[in-house]
């Protein structure tokens, strides 16, 4: 008994001792420690501090704060109907991991090496049958290989990463659906399904629905493709990480409670209209594909709002196939030619308002430059092979384009050797000054201040010099639009989930870029060129799809030699429509072909017929009402639909409730409707159903106990009994 009592007391006392170190031990860890459980003290080493720079010292520590970055939703991209242009897209990175298999069936590859090759081969063919398409160079044995290597090695491998600049190669989530559920992994020998040990780690990606059409753009904004709205816009769309931190104990991670929840991306809302792009990217691709051009780009604009309704630039890949794969309109180093021609006009308009009396030479002539000895310097040019000094109108000059009477129209005006300015007057038309687009900066023309004569002549009929193919769709818009000049628009709205975030309007540029007078000369004169009787662009004059501008065509410069190609041509046209009240100004221009402007303008008018044939362009074109006059009748209506049916459409009606089944409508005045109670009359036994609709002759038939079959539509013509089967054939004819 007293032993018993020595040994409780000696229990209790050891409970004492352990309840009191762990008393202990809790008032050590909540008030000596509590500050490192909650990623604080001095024995913490905290990571995520924006003074935080790493260093030897590092070592001394064992508890760290560290930090999780939770990545936001990026925003999407829709057209100006609310359609998606680029949007998110989830893609998986499929992996095998070769030591985790080899472990979990050691013994089974030992043994039953065989059972584990039937698995790879089979493994391997179905995922070239899957995957042919999008990886042709790997084959069969190449699939074989990488899970035997991976095996024998006990590596861990990716077979398909993802690459987000090439869509092709993307793996889905029923690509892995497929992967999952292939037999090959139930092994017969084994008599149980293996686990694949394939992993699949999710990603997002960003989709175009529309494939390559204003691919350029949308842009990209991934490593070495950083353009379009996806690069300019990045900060709306990216959104704002968020973050989560940890604290990491040797080997052990603990939550802290600090988190800052991510901010999706906002959305884009942009000018572009899907449908407007499609007509534009494939009428230029074929038009290239036609004529074998290096490239081609093509711009609609909205003329009053500048909005940027399609945009496409196309370039021949090695195969022959073209792409969006460059950005012309904003970039591309290029002389205008003779599209620069309503500059040098609107330039001389300023300076003369008596061009309707003025003539000047058209095919040939000599320049007579002044020395400052008193003498002259000749300089002869010829346009074409028609010989003479001949004198034409300014009208006639720009219809047929002609270099020397631009030239001389400019040299008049501003004088020989009065370079200096002319080129001022182009600087008022804006044509010298850097544009601020949402997508970047549109670079001014690169006319040098040089009054040297071939300098100086060149430039006014576009040569000599680049300007960006945007530049000339903004002045030419300004004319469009009665002179006031305004920069294109990318992008209307930008939205969150539940509101709209900011609104966006294009920047006027200039109220009034050249008088009203000569705005509406400018534009006669464009009409001309497809309307008047010499114009470059009169041979795709249509009555139904009416339209003005100015044709292009320019030698290629080559770079290498030194020289002109004369063999290959830059074309262009660049107006609006429609003529009288101008909606949309475009563009079009064609690199490197033999032909001429001609091509350019058969692009230009495709595209506008098939804008003005759309079904919502009626609202663009006045149009006088029609007197109210529907087509009615005197087929029988279902009285119970009577009243509902002629109400809608606009009658009155005078039918009271229980006049008849059917009712024939009578029309009593212009606005009113009468009826004739109508009755199916026999015809033998058979209810006569003609003239009827065929769900009323149905039901007649039905009523006296017959079956029916039609053939055709619109109203029974005539019926036809088979006696034996009691079945009434009715052919049916359109009202």
């Amino acid at each position: 008994m007293k032993s018993f009592k020595i040994r409780s007391f000696v229990v209790f006392g050891l409970m004492m001792a352990l309840g009191a170190a762990c008393l202990g031990m809790i008032i050590r860890l909540g008030i000596a420690e509590g500050a490192m459980s909650n990623g604080t003290g001095s024995k913490v080493l905290d990571t995520t501090d924006s003074s935080y720079v790493p260093s030897p010292s590092d070592s001394v520590f064992k508890c760290f704060v560290m930090n999780n970055n939770l990545s936001p939703i990026r925003g999407e991209i829709y057209d100006d109907h609310g359609r998606l242009l680029v949007g998110n897209f989830t893609v998986f990175e499929v992996a095998f991991d070769g030591l985790r298999f080899a472990n979990e069936y050691k013994d089974t590859l030992s043994k039953d090496p065989k059972a584990f090759d039937e698995l790879f081969t089979s493994l391997s063919k179905a995922l070239f049958a899957q995957f042919k398409d999008r990886y042709p160079k790997y084959t069969e044995s190449y699939y074989y290989d990488f899970f035997t290597q991976a095996v024998q090695k006990k590596k861990y491998r990716t077979l398909f990463a993802v690459k987000e600049g090439d869509e092709k190669s993307w793996v889905s989530g029923s690509d892995t659906a497929y992967i999952k559920h292939l037999s090959c992994w139930t092994m017969k020998k084994q008599k149980r399904k293996i686990h694949s040990h394939l992993n699949y780690v999710s990603t997002s990606v960003r989709i175009n629905p529309y494939g390559d059409i204003a691919r350029r753009t949308l842009g990209m904004n991934v490593e070495g493709k950083r353009y379009g709205m996806e690069y300019f816009l990045d900060q709306l769309l990216a959104g704002q990480q968020g973050s989560k931190k940890f604290l990491r104990l040797n080997r052990t991670v603990v939550p802290l409670k600090d988190r800052v929840e991510p901010m999706d991306g906002y959305n884009l809302h942009t000018t572009i209209d899907a449908e407007i792009q499609n007509y534009v990217h494939n009428e230029l691709a074929l038009k290239l594909s036609e004529l074998g051009a290096h490239w081609g780009c093509a711009i609609v604009m909205e003329t009053q709002t500048g909005e940027i309704k399609a945009i496409s630039n196309l370039k021949r890949d090695a195969n022959g196939h073209y792409d969006e794969s460059m950005e012309y309109a904003f970039n591309a180093k290029v002389e205008p030619g003779s599209t620069f021609k309503l500059a040098s006009l609107l330039c001389f308009l300023e300076k003369r308002s008596d061009d309707t009396t003025c003539t000047y030479p058209m095919f040939a002539h000599t320049f007579k430059y002044p020395l400052k000895s008193g003498n002259y310097r000749s300089y002869y040019k010829q346009d074409s092979k028609v010989r003479g000094e001949a004198l034409g109108t300014v009208s006639e000059i720009i219809q047929r384009s002609s270099n020397i009477g631009v030239a001389s129209m400019i040299f008049d005006a501003y004088g020989m050797k009065n370079f200096s300015s002319y080129r001022k007057q182009l600087i008022k038309l804006g044509i010298m000054d850097t544009i601020h687009t949402q997508l970047g900066d549109i670079l001014p023309a690169t006319i040098r201040n040089d009054g040297r004569f071939d300098n100086y002549y060149g430039v006014c009929f576009g040569a000599g010099f680049n300007i960006p193919i945007l530049h000339t769709l903004v002045y030419y818009n300004a004319i469009a639009n009665n002179g006031k000049m305004v920069a294109p628009l990318f992008v209307k709205y930008v939205t969150n989930n539940y509101d709209t975030i900011q609104r966006f309007e294009a920047e006027v540029l200039n109220e009034q870029l050249v008088s009203p007078v000569n705005v509406e000369k400018a534009k006669n004169y464009l009409k001309n060129v497809v309307w008047g009787p010499y114009g470059t662009g009169r041979r795709y004059k249509d009555s139904t799809c009416r339209f003005a501008g100015k044709t292009g065509t320019r030698d290629i410069w080559d770079p290498v030699r030194k020289g002109y190609d004369y063999d290959h041509n830059a074309v262009s046209f660049c107006g609006y429509f429609p003529l009288d009240t101008p909606k949309y100004t475009m563009i079009i221009y064609i690199y490197y072909v033999p032909q001429h402007s001609e091509v350019a303008v058969d692009a230009f008018a495709r595209i506008a017929r098939a804008m003005m044939n759309r079904s919502n362009f009626s609202a663009m074109r006045k149009s006088e009402e029609m007197p109210f006059n529907p087509n009615i009748g005197s087929y029988p209506v279902n009285s119970r639909y009577f009243n509902t049916l002629f109400r809608t459409i606009g009658y009155d009606t005078t039918l009271l409730v229980g006049e008849g089944r059917f009712l024939a409508p009578l029309r009593d005045t212009s606005t009113t409707i009468g009826h004739n109670v109508w009755s199916p009359s026999p015809q033998g036994a058979v209810p006569d159903v003609r003239h009827m609709i065929a769900s009323d002759a149905i039901g007649e038939l039905a009523r006296a106990g017959y079956k029916a079959r039609i053939t055709g539509r619109g109203l029974v013509k005539t019926q036809t009994l088979d006696p034996a089967t009691r079945t009434v054939l009715l052919e049916l004819e359109p009202r």
